[in-house]
């Protein structure tokens, strides 16, 4: 099988016509924050990035992102200091036969701690939803939920085409 990795694309959504629309390309989306269990969270602090291994579960609208988190960690305290954040999640465990079949996102977006019951609850129900072994953790008094509110996300499949994706109001 002849594998070509040299050109890689951009392709931004709005500007995509036959090969693709922003309703398929958000479809593909879907399945993989869906599906996967896991994401890599970055953060930055002391001038320097980390990076962190998630149980994450994204919202119906793919506008939020919720995670939970013990407060006494690095990860806690660089949120609190700097709320930009990127998570990346993908599919490789699933196509370990070729990287063409790997498909990825990158999101981009503003974290924060989630701090009254309100807002708790029903994030906390959408994390329990995909994640019900976590539900000691997430109600654990050392241990904070985060929201993450999504900006933007980069779509990469075929290993070399790359889709920037903007959650919309729908309604």
């Amino acid at each position: 099988m002849k594998r070509n990795y040299d050109e890689p694309m951009f392709v931004d959504v709005v500007s995509c016509k036959n090969e693709c629309s922003d309703e398929q390309i958000e479809s593909e989306i879907k399945e993989i924050c869906f599906t996967q269990p896991f994401a890599v969270l970055a953060t930055q602090g002391e001038g320097q990035p980390y990076t962190s291994l998630i149980s994450f579960a994204a919202s119906d609208d793919l506008k939020h992102l919720v995670f939970s988190t013990p407060t006494q960690t690095r990860k806690f305290n660089q949120l609190k200091n700097n709320r930009q954040v990127s998570i990346l999640i993908d599919n490789r465990s699933l196509q370990p036969e070729s990287i063409n079949l790997i498909r990825g996102i990158t999101i981009t977006g503003r974290a924060k701690p989630l701090e009254n019951r309100e807002e708790v609850e029903p994030w906390s129900k959408v994390l329990l939803d995909k994640h019900s072994y976590l539900d000691r953790f997430v109600k654990a008094s050392s241990s904070s939920l985060i929201l993450v509110q999504a900006v933007r996300y980069f779509y990469v499949r075929r290993f070399q085409e790359v889709y920037q994706w903007i959650p919309t109001d729908h309604s």
